[in-house]
């Protein structure tokens, strides 16, 4: 399940971000929300990150419609100060909530230099790298993190403390896509062993305990147990680190207090820092030219046939479903089909 895998009928980027901003909208979400939502949605399906694309559609609907979301996004400044900002987003659509945040941090950090965004209140944020590549495609550095429903236990234990506590960076260059790192704290990502279900796929080694707390590769078992982190302590520490920036810091709530549906979220936590402060713009760019160069012509290892960054596979993937369009597994096309029929909104046709 890396950037760019996927099975089923494929269909146009395009007609699933009406899809999907059509759905929002018949929900009472304000026209620009339903845009940036599917927007978001749809980015993730394009750039292979199928676990955060339309496969949410469904859930964010049912959290609206069952009071767990709020359709207009009130945000209230709760602190701040020249370099920082603590917002209440209302409980609203998690990615409104999130871009709302980085779009304060980053206006700060181009006066400061570094500035930093709490958010609380909010749902599911969606995948990171769509804050922390805004942030980088203007020049400047961002790490976002968020908390979420707890999932994974801490290192050696077998109970849940911590969500997949995802982390993003996004740094910039000259003339390229952004180097972007994007991922969970976890060993994989819950909606991942999601996908595996529908796709009838087993999972790596290592990666979940089934309920009773032995290691599993089945993602039934695996949806019934807990997931592990990557790296065994390392990621752990890691989660830890997440847990602390996202709730403790901001007060948002921790992991075990998240409400256990997917379009809720704890918090969201990002940096943006502006490499000006710290010298030329242009030689830092320089800089990380030649770090690429440095890594690009190091010598494969045996089997590899090139070394990217991270973020590379995605670019690569949304390049190839541009043209080729989007694959969307069985039973979620069945589940975005029903979801249209109820709401009064027709799941485009795929592609020939």
């Amino acid at each position: 399940m890396s950037a760019g895998a996927g099975t089923g009928p494929r269909f146009s980027h395009k007609d699933l971000f009406n899809f999907s901003r059509d759905c929002l909208l018949k929900t009472g979400v304000p026209r620009p929300d339903a845009e940036l939502v599917a927007d978001h949605l749809v980015l993730a399906n394009l750039r292979g990150v199928d676990s955060h694309g339309v496969i949410r559609l469904p859930y964010y609907v049912e959290g609206l419609e069952k009071g767990y979301l709020n359709k207009l996004c009130n945000v209230r400044v709760l602190r701040q100060g020249p370099t920082w900002v603590l917002i209440d987003c209302g409980m609203c659509l998690g990615i409104v909530g999130a871009v709302k945040a980085s779009e304060i941090a980053l206006e700060k950090s181009l006066n400061a230099g570094v500035a930093v965004a709490g958010a609380v209140g909010l749902g599911h944020v969606g995948m990171l790298a769509y804050y922390t590549s805004r942030v980088a495609e203007k020049g400047l550095i961002g790490l976002a993190l968020a908390n979420g429903v707890a999932e994974m236990p801490p290192w050696g234990g077998v109970g849940k403390v911590f969500g997949t506590n995802p982390i993003s960076i996004g740094i910039p260059r000259s003339g390229s896509a952004p180097i972007l790192v994007d991922m969970a704290t976890s060993a994989i990502a819950k909606f991942k062993v999601h996908l595996a279900a529908a796709q009838g796929q087993q999972l790596p080694e290592g990666v979940a305990l089934n309920s009773e707390g032995r290691p599993t590769r089945d993602p039934e078992e695996a949806l019934r147990g807990c997931l592990l982190p990557f790296g065994g302590y390392k990621g752990y520490s890691l989660a830890l680190f997440v847990e602390v920036m996202a709730s403790a810091l901001i007060g948002g709530p921790s992991s075990v207090e998240v409400r256990d549906h997917p379009s809720q979220q704890g918090g969201f936590f990002i940096t943006v820092i502006n490499p000006e402060i710290f010298g030329d713009k242009i030689q830092f760019l320089s800089r990380i030219e030649n770090l690429v160069s440095t890594i690009k012509s190091v010598r494969h290892a045996e089997g590899v046939e090139e070394i990217m960054l991270p973020g590379e596979p995605e670019e690569r993937a949304v390049r190839e479903r541009l043209k080729r369009g989007i694959p969307i597994d069985p039973k979620t096309v069945q589940r975005l089909r029903e979801l249209g029929d109820r709401l009064g909104v027709s799941l485009p046709e795929p592609l020939g």
